[in-house]
């Protein structure tokens, strides 16, 4: 076998290895409640922009927003009776949307080219990070 089959066959064993691991979901009930909330947040926010703009992608994160919801839900009465807060899905939900529109204010609206790219960045990165707790 020629030197580049070898090389690209050992490669190509490797691969798996490379791929990125799917985030593992926390143990405890508060912390599974805390980034389902958030990702619906993050969701949320961005399917209202998604929406505004008339983007096709909408209805497919709404639809994931949705099962963030249904997966708080489900994971609630456990999280309560570890001591969380009644509103603090809410909170969190909250500061996932915050997070969500200040990037996209400022990769959209910034004047630093390097800021805006760095928001764009993190932006897909969060998003990513959630859609990977699902998919």
């Amino acid at each position: 076998m020629p030197k580049t089959a070898l090389g690209l066959t050992f490669l190509l064993a490797l691969a798996p290895l490379a791929a990125p691991a799917a985030p593992a979901i926390p143990s405890q009930s508060r912390e599974r409640v805390e980034i389902f909330a958030t990702c619906s947040g993050r969701l949320a926010a961005l399917v209202t922009r998604q929406k505004a703009l008339g983007e096709a992608a909408a209805a497919e994160n709404d639809r994931l927003r949705a099962d963030f919801d249904l997966l708080v839900d489900a994971i609630l009465p456990d999280a309560l009776a570890d001591g969380v807060g009644q509103q603090q899905p809410d909170r969190w939900r909250i500061d996932g949307w915050s997070e969500i529109a200040l990037l996209l204010a400022a990769a959209e609206h910034g004047v630093d080219p390097r800021r805006a790219d760095t928001a764009r960045l993190t932006l897909t990165s969060r998003i990513e990070t959630c859609t990977d707790l699902l998919l």
